[in-house]
């Protein structure tokens, strides 16, 4: 990456000579763009909004990337639709010696090498002057969809109580890292009936036997014994869904210093989807919030790679092993504990709250407020 980075050129010093250019080859590929007047017009507003990207060698910029820099309403209007993205009005956009409260990820067009372009656009992001933007932007292909996940996009925004599903985030402004949902807490039936959440109930349970019977049992002839080992109510379980259709989970036991990934299994309706890496990346989210170091698991040999794709590695002198008719390997991670893990100096009321929804208020604290108001009553009338 390093080595085609160096191949090519990234200025934000833009020919308006070429702009009608780059917008007619871009718009082959990706359909309708702003009219050149459009794009010079938010260039000369802040000149980090459009970038060109031209190879080494080459005098022409072949293609661009270009962004909406946009003020706290400019980000409200981009997600309520009062944005025109053809025509996007000044008053939402910032100039260069402002810091923005997003940044859109208006339109890219960087054919071949000229990808490793948007890195260098990116670095200027991370600088400190705009290293508090959440970077925003929008895909409707499959294609698109991957790019975002593989750059560190999550899917989809909460805004004034509503989650969009047309939008990727990177969230950096300390506002919305605060209110994001954590990873392990994104289901809602009503509001996103396709995410992740952590099994408190029966009926949860119900659909974890249910996916877990149809791919080992059903699929891989595990006997049930084996299977459901006795561990599934001494442990935490990570079911996802997809349209409220149960799709796969993950059980989590802790121990001592570490915490044991198992049984992560997504039914093979759904195994083009995402539902395996996001599964994963709950669960590690969740043992970070629990204040774990490490994490230990059991991978089938065949399977290895995709769990060091998210850093697992061979344990020290861990040698295979077998268990239901398969060689298995020890593999573990080491991580850091979320800023916000659970400790004992946190408040009492957020450490009974119900597992993984640490992040909102729990029931006993509605029967605290309860109990103060009785305590108000009293008083008063004592005063009387």
């Amino acid at each position: 990456m390093q080595r085609a980075a160096a191949m090519v050129t990234v200025t934000n010093r833009l020919d308006h000579s070429e702009v009608p250019r780059l917008l007619e080859a871009a718009g082959k590929v990706i359909g309708q763009l702003a009219t050149p007047e459009t794009v010079i017009r938010v260039a000369e507003h802040n000149a980090d909004a459009i970038w060109l990207f031209t190879r080494r060698g080459r005098t022409r910029p072949e293609g661009f990337m270009s962004a909406l820099l946009l003020n706290e309403a400019g980000r409200s209007a981009l997600f309520d639709g009062s944005l025109n993205l053809l025509d996007p009005q000044n008053e939402y956009l910032t100039r260069q010696h402002e810091r923005p409260a997003a940044i859109y990820v208006w339109a890219s067009f960087t054919p071949g090498v000229l990808a490793a372009g948007i890195n260098r656009v990116m670095d200027r992001f991370d600088s400190p002057h705009y290293a508090q933007a959440d970077i925003i932007s929008t895909s409707f292909t499959l294609r698109g969809h991957r790019a975002m996940v593989r750059r560190g996009f999550e899917e989809g925004v909460w805004h004034d109580g509503r989650f969009l599903n047309g939008f990727y985030m990177i969230p950096r402004r300390p506002e919305t890292l605060a209110a994001r949902q954590p990873s392990y807490s994104t289901h809602d039936q009503a509001l996103r009936p396709t995410g992740i959440k952590v099994v408190n109930g029966f009926e949860d349970m119900m659909r974890i036997a249910a996916v877990r019977a149809a791919v080992y049992i059903g699929e891989q002839a595990c006997p049930y014994d084996e299977e459901f080992d006795g561990n599934d109510l001494a442990a935490t379980h990570l079911l996802a869904l997809v349209n409220n259709e149960p799709a796969g989970c993950m059980r989590l036991r802790f121990f001592g210093d570490f915490a044991k990934l198992e049984r992560l299994a997504v039914r093979k309706e759904f195994r083009t989807t995402r539902t395996a890496f996001e599964l994963v990346r709950a669960s590690v989210a969740l043992c970070k919030e629990k204040g774990f170091r490490r994490i230990y698991g059991h991978a089938r040999e065949d399977y290895l790679a995709f769990w060091q794709h998210f850093g697992f590695k061979l344990k020290e002198n861990g040698a295979p092993f077998a268990f239901s008719d398969h060689l298995f390997v020890e593999m573990v991670d080491d991580i850091e504990p979320s800023p916000t893990a659970l400790s004992l100096d946190d408040d009492p009321y957020r450490l009974i709250r119900p597992e993984g929804a640490w992040h909102v208020p729990g029931p006993l604290e509605i029967s605290a407020h309860r109990q103060a108001q009785m305590l108000d009553t009293v008083q008063s009338k004592l005063g009387h």
